[in-house]
């Protein structure tokens, strides 16, 4: 059995301008490697075709790079490299759009802020803080809340020692 390098260096094959090239596309970068003799005609804004299968994938070209001798005919015979920036828009309807907002903001100030959306607002205070916090508080059902909470067995061994003096405050 002979392996055929130049296969699986260029597997995939691609129409551009409706002639028919092999190349190498990195879906992860957006990347696609074609090796050319012939100078393709391809521009941005064009759109090539991939084949996959029986069926086709097409990509819009947002970026052309022509380089001469650029393939060191590694896994070619053809001596030049295009080295496309392409976009997957077969895929789009059909991948999740997140609607972008704009927000002008002229000043902010405050210890909690929370701007845009999906995102997550974390607030950190010590146990002592937030004991102190109710304790001025004339709010008696959250002081109640918080002293069965403090007396709680589980609690009170995370606490420590602390606990008593907590509870004092309350």
């Amino acid at each position: 059995m002979d392996f055929d390098f130049d296969k699986l260096a260029y597997p995939e094959t691609v129409v551009i301008d409706g002639a028919e090239y092999k190349a190498k596309r990195d879906t992860s970068k957006g990347k696609m490697n074609v090796p050319y003799s012939e100078e393709p005609d391809v521009g941005i804004g064009d759109v090539i075709v991939q084949k996959a299968g029986k069926r086709e994938i097409h990509l819009k070209v947002t970026d052309v790079q022509f380089l001469e001798g650029g393939s060191l005919n590694v896994g070619t015979n053809h001596p030049h490299m295009l080295t496309l920036n392409v976009q997957n828009t077969t895929a789009e309807p059909h991948l999740t759009n997140r609607a972008s907002s704009t927000i002008n903001i002229g000043s902010v100030s405050g210890e909690m802020v929370q701007i845009g959306d999906q995102n997550v607002q974390v607030a950190n205070v010590s146990i002592k803080q937030l004991v102190e916090h109710v304790a001025k508080s004339d709010d008696k059902e959250a002081k109640s809340k918080l002293k069965a909470l403090l007396e709680n067995g589980t609690v009170a061994s995370m606490v420590g020692a602390g606990a008593t003096t907590l509870l004092g405050l309350l």
